[in-house]
């Protein structure tokens, strides 16, 4: 089986897409050599964050720009082929050469280059103690995201900054035109509102103010129009043409009634409560009291 710095830095096919295979590198880096690496894979529970150099990442670009690249350790651990559990594997690139990892306490803990069986993080390594680590590319998983320059990182953070913001932009406008919306629904019904009430309130005071006429117009007894009313049932039985003249109420001091004499003034009722008087035309006009003689 070939090993895997074979495949490094030349197209290869794993799951049906092909791609390139730069070194990377686990944990951190030298702080000399930080403007020269990228994030390629954030930090996880099991993995410290994961880093390839731009230099390497602009030659692979150039000599095979269809094709997008993937550090070989966020592979490798993406693929479940990094134990966490050997304190250290490696990738053999020669017999004395090659690629390692370190783990500790069921942790990735950082990568490097070893070089003629010497290991500049740790001299107490050996390669006697390291677990190489082999595999076909059909074992190997690609990761979500493949590695990207530090200005496409950049704008893509812009990218989604921008997006956030025109998302919180449309929230905005949502909630000023919901807002909008409840308040002009709230004044249109706060208006229709106000106006039953004014209407109740003006009907109110209607009925206050007759209640008021009222207690001042009221009667103080009871009106009692029966002997006014006899005397007209006497009068009528009497003289069944009898006719009133205009307008005239029981209220009055007095009625005035008229009717066509047949026998001339003889014929006139002779009660205390009438005073009549005759025209020479045949009618005779009576004036009666409404109450008292």
């Amino acid at each position: 089986m070939s090993s895997l710095a074979d495949y490094m830095k030349r197209p290869i096919t794993i799951q049906g897409r092909e791609i390139v295979l730069v070194p990377d590198l686990v944990g951190p880096v030298p702080i000399s050599e930080q403007h020269q690496y990228v994030e390629s894979c954030p930090s996880t529970n099991t993995c410290p964050a994961i880093h390839v150099r731009e230099a390497d990442l602009e030659e692979m670009r150039e000599r095979y720009p269809e094709h997008p690249v993937f550090g070989l350790w966020h592979v490798l651990i993406k693929s479940g082929l990094v134990s966490f559990k050997r304190t250290l594997q490696i990738i053999p690139i020669t017999a004395e050469d090659g690629y390692y990892i370190h783990c500790d306490l069921g942790r990735a803990e950082y990568s490097g280059i070893y070089e003629a069986g010497f290991f500049a993080a740790d001299a107490g390594f050996s390669l006697e103690e390291a677990l190489p680590i082999e595999a076909a590319l059909d074992q190997l998983v690609l990761p979500e995201q493949e590695a990207k320059l530090a200005a496409e990182l950049r704008f893509e953070r812009q990218l989604i900054a921008r997006q956030s913001w025109s998302y919180l932009a449309l929230v905005l406008v949502g909630i000023v035109a919901v807002a909008f919306g409840v308040n002009f629904g709230l004044d249109r019904f706060y208006a229709r509102a106000h106006q039953e009430v004014e209407s109740r309130t003006a009907m109110l005071n209607n009925l206050q103010s007759g209640l008021d006429k009222l207690r001042t117009t009221r009667l103080t007894e009871v009106p009692n129009n029966h002997e006014a009313l006899e005397r007209l049932a006497i009068l009528w039985r009497q003289f069944p043409n009898l006719k009133t003249k205009g307008d005239q109420t029981l209220n009055s001091r007095e009625l005035t009634l008229s009717y066509m004499a047949e026998n001339g003034l003889g014929s006139a009722p002779d009660y205390p409560w009438i005073k009549s008087s005759y025209d020479p035309n045949g009618i005779v006009t009576l004036r009666m009291l409404v109450k008292g003689n």
